[in-house]
């Protein structure tokens, strides 16, 4: 988690730099001020994929993550865990249904009440894709598409389990890409309580503040791409070029790679987007 100090934008993309102040998590030691201090926050994310062997396979043969089946009775959900810590999850999306063959990362941001913002979204003309429902591994969850379409998850993470202190905390950062910024800034802002920082001058981006840390990012849709908004979830990495090397080689296609900026946006050979950080030397 970040606070509100230095950032850069390059192009569409802004993102922080390399200037870290210290996180809550170092201050506070209690589990209920931790989770309190990361509301709002990208968490987790899972990858909706119509073909789960091959998203397996590329992730594995990519970023070295290996595979855990979850309820083997049905075979359903697989967990990700880079280093032994759980990373991400990875489940069947049916084709037909969606009408489309792309998969898609879906992020989970960690929230106080799963079910009243769930309501509260809806109320906000949200579409409500999968109602609030036990998470087994970490709490309670929902995913919903809010009323310009991007999907993004709530997670209300439950304190009496202790596997949510062995989530990986690489996922670093979440953005909107918006046909229409501010709109869909003011939609997180009444049904998530997220504070508004305005990203330039005309007012046309924006930072998603919570717990006094900006959290996420909208900014403009690029007229090139389907004009329908869009989550992308960023997630460090140890050595970017390597990663973009193997990525490539597998399959994936680099979307966007600003020069001497330690990030990029990749569509792994299944279609889903997923943004890459380079993680800062201790």
């Amino acid at each position: 988690m970040k606070r509100l100090s230095q950032f850069l934008i390059p192009l569409l993309l802004p993102l922080l730099l390399n200037s870290y102040a210290t996180s809550a998590a170092e201050v506070e030691t209690s589990d209920q001020k931790i989770v309190e201090n990361q509301h709002g926050k990208l968490v987790w994310a899972d990858l909706y994929t119509g073909d789960v062997e091959a998203s397996l396979k590329f992730y594995h043969d990519t970023f070295g993550w290996t595979v855990k089946e979850f309820a083997k009775e049905q075979a359903k959900y697989h967990l990700l865990y880079d280093n032994g810590q759980a990373v991400a999850g990875v489940l069947e999306r049916d084709s037909k249904r969606n009408k489309t063959d792309n998969a898609l990362w879906v992020g989970s941001i960690d929230t106080d009440n799963v079910s009243s913002r769930s309501a509260l979204a809806a109320k906000n003309n949200a579409t409500i894709i999968l109602a609030p429902h036990d998470f087994t591994l970490y709490g309670k969850r929902s995913v919903l598409a809010d009323p310009q379409g991007g999907v993004i998850a709530l997670l209300e993470l439950d304190l009496t389990n202790k596997n949510h202190k062995k989530i990986s905390n690489k996922w670093d950062w979440a953005q909107l890409f918006s046909t229409n910024t501010k709109q869909a800034a003011l939609f997180y802002q009444d049904t998530f309580g997220y504070t508004l920082e305005p990203i330039n001058a005309k007012k046309e981006s924006f930072f998603l503040i919570q717990a006094e840390m900006v959290q996420a990012s909208i900014v403009k849709l690029p007229d090139s791409f389907e004009q329908r908004d869009r989550w992308v979830n960023f997630i460090e990495v140890n050595d970017l070029s390597t990663i973009l090397s193997k990525a490539t080689s597998n399959g994936a296609t680099i979307i966007y790679q600003p020069e001497n900026r330690g990030l990029a946006i990749i569509a792994d050979p299944n279609g889903a987007l997923l943004g890459l950080t380079q993680q800062e030397s201790e």
